[in-house]
């Protein structure tokens, strides 16, 4: 694959892989430690032989010092080649001077060795390429060059007396003319050709090594390319591998979920959403409920296909709650609407026979011809005809609510009011009522509908506990709305109950018409607000009413 070129390079990628500093950097650090290696070991080789029986005849000390010279020569070449770098400053100047100081030690051990004919020539060679390595065909020519001329002026020098010779050959033959330069002739020939092909093969490596970079950071580039794209999906997006362990989660499924990629990372799908994963196991795509790290039920849209390349699948999941929330509004407000007709022309059809009954039982009560037995009977009849009088106000009142008459309501002084009244009332003698009003929330509201509403949902609590138990009324203030939250320690609501709360006629009383909380959603929908019920069985009732702040909220 080729490079794209920098005109055509996508705006995403990041900039070029690290600069020719920062690979010179890496090289020389290379070197630095090679070098450091080849003096330990030659260290090691020097302390064997003359520390050995008979070392010192074979070392005389004049070879002996100048080896352990040389050795330190390379450490305190290496310590000074550190300390540039450290810094990271003056590199090209560290990379001439290591080639140099190669040479140098090299140059020392064919002194020490026999001259041209010495076998540590091809420490030459290996100076040539580390200056390949370092300064690339630039570096491979000098090392050659350096080299060359070293070797050239040391082979003539020793042979021709130039030269001081160690102790330790000064009896050999010297060479021939013909020989020495045959000697230098090839050893010249081999330094050339070493260059050539070091500076070769050190341009390919670099060649290699920035084509490397190149894919590298291309390949970061696409990465967060990819990772940003993922992350900002409005969608859920899970994946999950051939074993239904999850690999990863991204932004806004971790937002649904309430889980984040550790989390959940290697656990079993079903271990955390069993629903999902049955649901998966029917069908590839459909709708099922998922449970949050908060224990809400969300409602999701969900759709797993297959992972390309490998075994696993993606799971694309969309939220329905709010979907599902405002689409049972649409039905219950459809089926309130049907019910308040037919709770309209009922009302009004009973209500005129109703009251001429009412009326005829009350003129008959006060005749004295009938008995004790008869007037009861009356008595029972009057009060089941007040009942139903009651009875036909709610199906008017909900049929036909009354516009509230909006004014700035102090809704703690308000709820103060309700339960002082309240706890006068016969059901509530044995009920303890905690008030939580917190801060001074003002709301645009009819304070008497206001009153009608907290009343009928003390009311319903009272008579899910039997009398017996505690409410606790709060008030609190979140994102510009005032919210009152009536809680009882009753036994809670049955999820298929749970739905039909706010249905008219549905009640789970002995005695209930089943119009209180449809006409209490009634007045919070007329107010603009929302009420919503969160129960389970033995875990008590909580009932949220949200309502608009006033401007004296907003102000504040």
């Amino acid at each position: 694959m080729e490079s794209l070129p920098v005109a055509s390079r996508p705006p995403f990628l990041p900039e070029r892989a690290p600069g020719p500093g920062t690979d010179l950097f890496r090289k020389l650090l290379l070197l630095t430690g090679v070098r450091l290696l080849v003096g330990t070991a030659l260290l090691i080789a020097t302390a064997t032989l003359t520390l050995s029986p008979g070392g010192a005849e074979n070392f005389p000390r004049r070879v002996e010092a100048l080896l352990y010279v040389i050795i330190g020569s390379i450490y305190l070449g290496s310590l000074v080649s550190v300390w540039f770098l450290r810094s990271r400053k003056h590199l090209s100047f560290v990379a001439h001077g290591q080639i140099a100081g190669d040479i140098i030690a090299a140059s020392g051990l064919v002194y020490l060795t026999g001259g041209a004919e010495s076998i540590f020539t091809i420490l030459y060679p290996l100076a040539i390429v580390n200056a390949a390595i370092g300064l690339g065909r630039r570096g491979a020519l000098l090392g050659a060059l350096m080299s060359g001329v070293a070797f050239c002026l040391l082979g003539l020098g020793m042979d021709q007396s130039w030269i001081a010779l160690p102790m330790a050959f000064g009896d050999r033959a010297q060479l021939t003319t013909p020989r020495l330069l045959l000697t230098l002739g090839a050893n010249l020939s081999a330094f050339l050709l070493t260059a050539m092909l070091a500076a070769h093969l050190a341009e390919a490596l670099q060649g290699a090594r920035t084509e490397l970079a190149q894919r590298e950071t291309e390949l970061k580039g696409l990465e967060a390319l990819h990772e940003s794209i993922l992350q900002s999906a409005l969608s859920g997006i899970l994946t999950i591998d051939g074993e239904g362990a999850v690999l990863h989660i991204n932004r806004y499924g971790a937002e649904l979920t309430g889980f984040r990629t550790r989390d959940l990372q290697g656990e079993p799908l079903a271990n955390r959403f069993s629903a999902l994963s049955a649901a998966m196991a029917e069908a590839p795509r459909g709708e099922t409920l998922l449970v949050n790290s908060a224990g809400e039920t969300r409602v999701v849209n969900y759709a797993a296909s297959p992972l390309a390349g490998r075994p696993g699948h993606v799971i694309v999941l969309h939220d329905l709650t709010e979907l599902r929330r405002m689409e049972e509004a649409v039905r219950r407000a459809d089926r309130l609407a049907a019910v308040g007709k037919l709770a309209a022309g009922l009302a009004h059809e009973i209500r005129n026979p109703l009251a001429s009954m009412c009326g005829s039982i009350a003129l008959l009560g006060k005749a004295k011809a009938f008995s004790e037995k008869d007037r009861r009977l009356m008595q029972i009849v009057s009060r089941e005809g007040e009942r139903l009088e009651a009875l036909v106000t709610d199906f008017l009142a909900f049929a036909r609510p009354s516009q509230p008459q909006l004014a700035v309501v102090l809704l703690s002084q308000l709820i103060d009011e309700t339960l002082t009244m309240f706890q006068e009332d016969p059901s509530a003698q044995d009920l303890r009522i905690v008030s939580e009003p917190g801060e001074a929330l003002w709301v645009n509201a009819d304070s008497s509908q206001l009153r009608q509403v907290l009343w009928n949902l003390l009311s319903n609590a009272a008579d899910a506990m039997k009398q017996t138990g505690a409410v606790r009324v709060r008030v609190r203030s979140v994102s510009g709305h005032a919210i009152i939250e009536v809680e009882d320690t009753g036994p809670g609501i049955e999820q298929e109950d749970l739905n039909r709360v706010f249905d008219p006629f549905f009640t789970t009383k002995e005695n209930g018409t089943g119009l209180g909380l449809a006409i209490v959603h009634r007045i919070v929908e007329a107010h603009g607000g929302e009420i919503a019920v969160v129960s389970a069985p033995g875990r008590g009732t909580t009932v949220r009413v949200v309502l608009p702040a006033s401007p004296a909220l907003a102000s504040a």
